[in-house]
């Protein structure tokens, strides 16, 4: 934390020759009577800002302990607090980042910034479609302890933080440090997405089941994972609502329009600008990807007709050779999508400890510099010696890390496939399922698609 003893000293000084009007208004630097309705103004001839204290924040409901007799203070001394507004500098405070916030007596609240969440990567366009826009996905999954990996792991890159924490830690299928939450596709943050949280027998099926913003009511499984019979369309509410999250298309770039083929609703046309809706549970200036914005991570228009993303050849048992599937996006906009185990590039993963991962996404001239070189220290693309790490500092960066967050099962809620796969969810609707971004020992599938009684990943991006 840093202290501004300078402005404490200005304001001391201050307050010692302060002209009071009242018992209850005073004016800083000026003879001029507080304006009505006014404690403290400040009325300086001298115009400039008032600086705020610099602390860090490392949760919402936590005075930091840098604060005077922070460790003595009680629940009823931090309800008289409220109020109280710092500058927070710490970047990777979920959900919004350094900026201005406020106590209310029980948490922070974010008031504004510069950025919000600055932990994110911008994926460039495809060069060979004008038409597709840049994305940017938040570097970690929504609901992961980002201020634990960043207080472990300091000065590391959000994607190496995360790696190196897989690369040495216990399989525990409930750990959210850097696997993050699982959501029911179109449900809100209440609960139900902690991997600890309880079941409810469902599916609901009436229309009172929900409120007004289509979100479990008490007693029907509000904060809890909704099981939905194992029948279509495996749903936890079998009245579907497609535009719980987004505007509930299937949207494709038509490539040969400029603009990417804009077209009004219900014509069955191309690309319509992605909508946040109120049950998007991601924060203030992000949201849940469309399907189109996951396919941009491959092969999006540049030759290959089904848009699958750096994927091994079907009936593939390993990875190839050289532990990479490269994506054709236009000369020099190449993306490598590397698989992660312990660390190292691995052909497969395993869910025990010390043997997780997911995949590494460079950019293909990055990832080749460093392990092509004939000698130095990445000579060896399988990184088979094991002072070959992804996570060192001498180590290529990547643009983004998918762990293999695994999932829950739509008709008990157990997990599936921690450790060994993940799915992303989009905003798109396909039937009664939902298309999503896919990940396992085989393929990189942005087209899949699964039921939306599911609890799967959300990987955020800008709006």
């Amino acid at each position: 934390m840093k202290t501004n003893q300078f402005l404490f000293a200005a304001l001391t000084a201050a307050f010692l020759s302060v002209a009071s009007f009242s018992a209850s208004q005073v004016t800083i630097g000026g003879g001029d009577a507080p304006k009505a309705g006014v404690v403290l103004d400040l009325n300086s001839t001298t115009k400039g800002g008032l600086l705020l204290s610099n602390v860090e924040l490392t949760a919402l409901d936590v005075i930091p302990t840098t604060f005077p007799n922070a460790s003595a203070i009680s629940q009823t001394e931090k309800q008289a607090l409220a109020g109280m507004v710092v500058y927070n500098t710490f970047d990777y405070l979920e959900p919004n980042g350094d900026g201005l916030y406020v106590w209310d007596g029980n948490k922070w609240n974010y008031i504004g910034g510069s950025d919000g969440m600055l932990a994110y990567t911008t994926i460039s366009a495809p060069t060979c479609s004008s038409a597709v826009p840049s994305v940017s996905f938040f570097a970690y999954n929504l609901g992961a302890d980002v201020a634990r990996l960043h207080a472990d792991y300091p000065g590391m890159s959000p994607a190496k933080q995360q790696i190196a924490y897989l690369a040495t830690c216990a399989y525990d299928a409930t750990d959210a440090t850097v696997w993050g939450d699982l959501y029911q596709w179109g449900r809100i943050a209440d609960g139900h997405e902690k991997r600890n949280s309880p079941t409810y027998q469902g599916p609901l099926y009436l229309a009172s089941d929900v409120d007004g913003n289509g979100q479990p009511i008490a007693g029907k499984g509000k904060s809890e994972f909704i099981m939905a019979i194992d029948n279509t369309p495996n749903d936890w509410y079998e009245l579907q609502n497609n535009n719980l999250w987004g505007n509930g298309r299937l949207v494709d770039y038509n490539f040969s329009s400029a603009d990417g083929g804009a077209v009004p609703d219900g014509s069955g046309g191309y690309y319509q600008k992605p909508v946040k809706t109120v049950n998007d549970p991601c924060p203030s200036g992000w949201r849940v990807p469309t399907q189109d914005e996951w396919e941009r991570l491959g092969n999006y228009g540049c030759g290959d007709p089904q848009n699958v993303t750096g994927r091994v050849p079907e009936g593939s048992t390993n990875m190839p050779a050289t532990g990479q599937a490269t994506t054709t996006r236009g000369s020099g906009n190449e993306l490598t999508w590397v698989p992660v185990k312990g660390g190292k590039v691995s052909n497969g993963w395993a869910n025990s400890a010390g043997n997780l991962g997911g995949y590494a996404v460079y950019k293909t001239d990055v990832w080749n510099a460093a392990t092509t070189v004939s000698s130095g220290y990445f000579y060896n693309v399988t990184w088979s010696s094991t002072d070959k790490r992804l996570y060192d500092a001498a180590a290529p960066e990547p643009l983004l890390f998918l762990p293999t967050a695994g999932g829950r099962y739509h008709s008990d809620g157990t997990f599936e496939y921690v450790g060994e796969g993940g799915r992303y969810w989009s905003g798109s609707i396909s039937d009664y399922s939902v298309r999503v971004m896919h990940i396992d020992l085989y393929n990189v599938n942005p087209s899949n698609y699964l039921y939306r009684g599911s609890g799967m990943s959300v990987r955020c991006v800008k709006e």
